[in-house]
C-alpha cells in the first residue's frame, strides 16, 4: 500500500539519520531501553452496553494498579478496530482484543503481543452462532437468502469472520445473498433479531444470555440454527514496546488477580471470563486460515 510503503521509507531514513548522528556525536553513549509510561491504559470493546462495561471494568483497573503500583485507566472503544488503532498509536497499553482484532494488529505490524487467552467453561475456545426468530420459519442458513442479517462488527471474530465463513461454506454469500448490517455489539445483534429488525444474526455462543434480565423470553423467541467450528478465545494483549520487566509484572499481576475471588468476579462480570491461560501467536493461526479462505487481506483490513 502506498501510505504504508511511504511510511516505511520515512522510518528507514530516520533510522539511518539517527545512526549517523549517534556515530558522529555519541560514541560513548549507552543505548536506552524502552521508556515505560507513568500511567497504563487498559482498553476494552463493548460486548454489552459501553457505559455498563466502563463501570464494570473500573474495579479491574484498580486491582491492576494496586498490584503494579502505577495508575491504570480504563478505556472503552466504540469498536474492535478503534481499540487496535489506539494500541498502534500507543494510546492503549493493555488490550482485551478479540482473536481477529489481535491477528489484524499483529499481521499488519503493530507493536502488540499476546499474553493470555480467556478460559470459559474450562475451555480456551468457543464457537460463533447463527440465530433467527423462533417464529420466522427459518430452520437452516439456506433460509437466510435474501434476508436482513445482523453481524456485530467487521473485525468481530465470531460476530463476523467465522459466521460469514460458515455462511459462505453453506452456499450463502455474505456480500451478495443477504442484506447485512453491523449491530455494533453481540447483544445488539441478538436484540435486532428479537425485535424483528433483522431476520437473522451472528454472535458468540450464547450471547442471548446477555439479554435475559431485560428480556426474559429471549431464549424462546430467538433460536440458534447453526454453530461454527471452535475459535480461540479472546486475548489480553500488551504493547510490545513495554519493557520486559513491566510486561512480566503485568503478566504476574493478571495471573494473581485471576486467582482471587474478587478478581474472578470482576473478570466474569466484564466478559464472563472464568480464568486465564498463557497464549502464543501461533494459537491464532486458525484465524489467519479462515481470513485467507475468505479472501481477506489482514494487512489492509484496518487501514
Amino acid at each position: 500500500m502506498p501510505k504504508r510503503k511511504a511510511a516505511s521509507i520515512l522510518v528507514a531514513l530516520l533510522l539511518v539519520a539517527a545512526f549517523v548522528l549517534s556515530a558522529c556525536g555519541g560514541g560513548n553513549q549507552q543505548a536506552e531501553g524502552p521508556k515505560d509510561p507513568d500511567k497504563l491504559v487498559m482498553g476494552f470493546v463493548p460486548s454489552q452496553n459501553a457505559t455498563t462495561l466502563q463501570e464494570t471494568a473500573e474495579p479491574l483497573g484498580k486491582m491492576l494498579s494496586d498490584e503494579l503500583g502505577i495508575p491504570v485507566e480504563v478505556f472503552v472503544s466504540t469498536n474492535f478496530i478503534g481499540l487496535v488503532e489506539a494500541m498502534a498509536n500507543e494510546q492503549v497499553h493493555i488490550g482485551f482484543l478479540n482473536p481477529f482484532a489481535y491477528v489484524i494488529a499483529k499481521d499488519r505490524g503493530d507493536p502488540v503481543e499476546v499474553m493470555f487467552k480467556s478460559v470459559r467453561h474450562g475451555n480456551d475456545s468457543y464457537r460463533a452462532q447463527i440465530f433467527v426468530r423462533a417464529d420466522s420459519g427459518i430452520n437452516d442458513v439456506q433460509g437466510l437468502k435474501g434476508k436482513k442479517f445482523a453481524f456485530v462488527d467487521p473485525a468481530s471474530t465470531s460476530g463476523y469472520l467465522f459466521a460469514a465463513h460458515y455462511l459462505l461454506k453453506n452456499g450463502i454469500d455474505p456480500e451478495k445473498d443477504i442484506e447485512a448490517i453491523m449491530a455494533g455489539s453481540h447483544d445488539g445483534a441478538v436484540l435486532s433479531v428479537y425485535n424483528g429488525q433483522t431476520d437473522g444474526g451472528a454472535s458468540f455462543e450464547d450471547a442471548r444470555t446477555l439479554l435475559k434480565d431485560d428480556y426474559p423470553d429471549v431464549m424462546d423467541k430467538v433460536k440458534v440454527i447453526a454453530y461454527t467450528d471452535p475459535i480461540p478465545n479472546d486475548t489480553i494483549s500488551v504493547a510490545s514496546w513495554l519493557s520486559d520487566d513491566l510486561k512480566k509484572r503485568i503478566h504476574d499481576a493478571f495471573a494473581k488477580i485471576a486467582q482471587t475471588e474478587e478478581g474472578k468476579k470482576v473478570l466474569f462480570d466484564i466478559y464472563e471470563i472464568e480464568g486465564l491461560t498463557d497464549a502464543k501467536d501461533s494459537d491464532f493461526d486458525i484465524i489467519r486460515n479462515v481470513a485467507k479462505d475468505m479472501g481477506i487481506n489482514l494487512e489492509e483490513l484496518a487501514d
